[in-house]
Parts: structure tokens; sequence; C-alpha cells
């Protein structure tokens, strides 16, 4: 969709935005078989974002002979395993603070060594299955535009330390930090481990693989209701049924359109912007030479990296809820979370304000009352996952072992997991859904020292 709008905060041009997901653009989507009739299976999962796939590709792995079939309501990867922003990251949940405070130092240090593992491994089957998924294995860069933010940074260097680290990054100053990238805003930082990824061609790169491995894939196929039937359950979709033995919602920000998932995640718009590509002089001058993507140490957390066409991607900020868990497509299109992200651009990069924003657009997160995953089994059987925060890139690949061992009645390291087992904190029904989200938003706008106001 093409509409015209400003790519400078505030003023009307002719140069038009694309509200539309800048991702999709870099590989064509051809959609594969919807499901019609009825079928049966050993494993049904429901949406095939990374964490369904993930889940898949374990599954077929442990027991080739086991019928997998995942139903998803568009194209494989188009959720945000797709749309996301493309930081490939150690993080689990939320932040690390919030994963301490719900399960201990212990314990999420051990989680935190398996998914660092997974990074890894993601970057491992790409080169295997030939996925050009654009990788660039350059870590990431924990930022600080402010004295708050910097207080924030030393406060997780001393988290890290909690977790038993044998050697903690340095803390640069500013002018440590700005030889990493040349923005004048920032102030201070340490680099973690990670990469760069783009989420689309990584997605559709893997639904290849599995289709290979025996998969069967059904897009524009949602699945409308869950049915125990007997000792398994049968998914009905608009032209057909699955009847399987398993079912695992893999759905992300969607699971709360099952009613038995409705009150444990609630779906957050999170936004971006991308530029048109730098030119060489543009991107000389900004002195970016590891080209590691950064994220302000704040809770509305702020980022940018570069795309591989070096188009410069601003994204973070507040992270809205609408009323009764909306997710219309109009949301993409809202201009005050465009504006402010033109903004962030223009703090980072003041020399760059003639630069034209090519696409604005936004999607929706997965967040839990405590800002941690949780992985389980609802009372009726079902396997579910959800509560990535936006950090799921990684975290999921971990995931889709932890579901395979569950879905075989395989006791592992993997089920022993601190985030697998009941979720016990949920959210309420609107209104009070609603007056959560508002005052959740106030909380963290406090702390981060923003205007409570939403931009």
């Amino acid at each position: 969709m093409h509409v015209v709008a400003s790519s400078t905060a505030g003023a009307e041009t002719a140069s038009p935005i694309t509200y539309g997901v800048y991702w999709r653009e870099t590989e064509e989507v051809t959609y594969g078989p919807s499901l019609r009739g009825e079928i049966d299976a050993d494993v049904c999962i429901i949406g095939s974002g990374y964490t369904g796939m993930w889940t898949a590709h374990y599954l077929k792995k442990a027991d080739p002979g086991l019928r997998v079939v995942i139903l998803e309501a568009d194209y494989a990867g188009s959720g945000a395993s797709g749309h996301g922003d493309g930081f490939m990251t150690p993080t689990i949940g939320h932040n690390l603070s919030s994963l301490i405070k719900a399960y201990g130092a212990d314990r999420a240090k051990l989680a935190y060594t398996i998914v660092g593992k997974s990074i890894l491994e993601v970057q491992r089957f790409a080169r295997k299955h030939d996925i050009d998924a654009q990788i660039e294995p350059t870590g990431y860069l924990n930022v600080a535009t402010n004295g708050r933010q910097l207080r924030n940074l030393e406060k997780d260097l001393s988290l890290i330390q909690q977790l038993g680290a044998t050697s903690l990054p340095d803390l640069l100053d500013g002018p440590g930090i700005r030889a990493r990238v040349d923005s004048p805003a920032l102030l201070g930082g340490f680099e973690v481990g990670g990469a760069m990824v783009n989420p689309h061609r990584l997605s559709r790169g893997v639904s290849r693989v599995l289709r290979a491995q025996g998969v069967d894939i059904y897009e524009k196929s949602a699945a409308r209701a869950v049915d125990v039937r007997g000792s398994g359950y049968r998914v009905r979709t608009d032209a057909g049924a699955v009847t399987a033995q398993r079912v695992v919602y893999a759905t992300n920000a969607y699971q709360h359109q099952f009613p038995q998932l409705r009150s444990m995640v609630r779906p957050m718009w999170s936004y971006a912007i991308v530029t048109e590509p730098l030119t060489p002089e543009q991107l000389s001058g900004l002195n970016w030479p590891g080209r590691e993507g950064f994220v302000e140490a704040r809770n509305l957390i702020a980022f940018a990296r570069l795309t591989a066409q070096n188009r410069l991607l601003i994204g973070g900020g507040p992270v809205p809820y609408h009323y009764g868990r909306d997710m219309s497509d109009e949301r993409m299109r809202a201009r005050k979370p465009r504006d402010y992200l033109i903004g962030l651009l223009h703090k980072y990069f003041p020399s760059l304000r003639g630069l034209r924003v090519t696409h604005a657009y936004g999607g929706c997160i997965d967040m839990t009352p405590d800002l941690v995953p949780h992985v389980g089994r609802l009372p009726s059987g079902e396997f579910y996952s959800h509560g990535y925060c936006g950090n799921g890139v990684a975290f999921t690949n971990t995931v889709g072992k932890v579901l395979r061992d569950l879905v075989l009645d395989k006791q592992s390291s993997y089920t022993d997991l601190m985030f697998v087992g009941d979720q016990r904190k949920r959210y309420g029904a609107e209104p009070l859904a609603w007056a959560q989200a508002k005052a959740h938003d106030l909380t963290m706008r406090l702390e981060d020292g923003l205007p409570v106001r939403r931009p």
C-alpha cells in the first residue's frame, strides 16, 4: 500500500512512504497449498513462524516417520518471525532483569548458555541448507544516550556478573562507543554476542527445508477451533480439518485468538522505519566499520541497524496495546509511531536529516504478564509456547527442541529449563486488560524518563 506521507516528521511532501514490511520486498512469496478436506497426522502445529517450524524440524529429525502438519493462516513466516527487526540475540523475554527476577540467576545462566548456542545453530542451519538469510555475525551493542541509561548498562553488567561470567565486556565511554558507530547521541555501551539477519528470508528458507523433510505446511489455512476427540484432537479450518494425536499452539501474538490461551498473552504493537540505501559516502561518514546493530538501554527499547542493502532500520519505542486486542492492519499506518521513529533517526544521525524514509510499518509481538516466555501444556493436553517479547529469533530454535521433547513425552535437559511449566500469571478480561496495559506503559515510561503522554 502506498500513500503520500512525509519522510520528515510534521511535513507533507510528494515522496511516498510504503506502509508495508520492508523485508517482504527482499524475497517473493509463492504460496503453498491450502488444506482441503479431512486428513490425519501424528502432530498438528498451529502457526508456521519460527516456533512452529523449528518444532516440526526437530520432530522430523527425531522420528522421520512422524506425520507432522502445520496450519498457517497466511504464509510461512508471515507474522512476527518474518517482519521482525532481525536482531538474533541471546535475550530471553524482555530483558535479563525480568528473567532473573522470575527464575533466579542460576537457572537464568543455564538458559542463556543454551540459547547462546542456538545463535550458532541457526547460522549453521542456514549455511548447510544454502539459505541466503543475509546473516552478519556482528554481535550488537547495548548503548546509552543519557545518564539514566548509563546506570542501566552498569546494572546489566552486574547482572551478567551474577550469572557467573568469567569476563565482562568492557563498558565503553563516549569516544569508545562512537569509534564503533559515530553517532553523537551515544554516550557509552558494551558489546553483546549475536548476529543481524533478514528475518523474512530466513523464515522462507526454513519453510523450504521443512517441505523437503516431508512436513506438510498448509498456507491460507487458519485454524478456527480445536476439539478434543477421545485421546486426540480435531483442528478445524474453513475448508478442512486435521485429526492428530498431539497439537501445538505456535501462533505468537495471535495466541489470544484461542479461548484457552486468551488470558496468557497480550499482543503489543511494535514499529519500524526503513530508509533509502545509504550512498558509499554517507555510509563512510557514519564510521560504522563493524555494522553492529545497537539497542538503547531502556524498557521501551529503541534500536538501529543496517540492512544488507545499507538501508537504515530504526525501530522500537512505545509498544501500544489497543482495546480488545486489536491487531487490525490499519494500525500499521499509525502516524505517531512513524514520526517518533523519524525523530530517533535524526537523533542518532543528524547528518542524515535529508535521508528519505521509504517504509514505515508495525506488527505485534507477544508479551506475558511477567515479561518472560512460557512453554507448557494446557489442561486439555495441547502444548504451547509464547512470550518472546520481540526476542525470538534464536530463542525459538531452543523452544523447538523443548516442544519436540514434550510432544514425544521425553524428559530431557530442555524440558527441565526454567520457562517450561504452568504459566501462573494471567491478564484480566477487558476493560481490565486495557487498564493493565496503560498502567504498565506508564510505569515503563516513568522508569525510562520518557514523556508520560504517548508520542
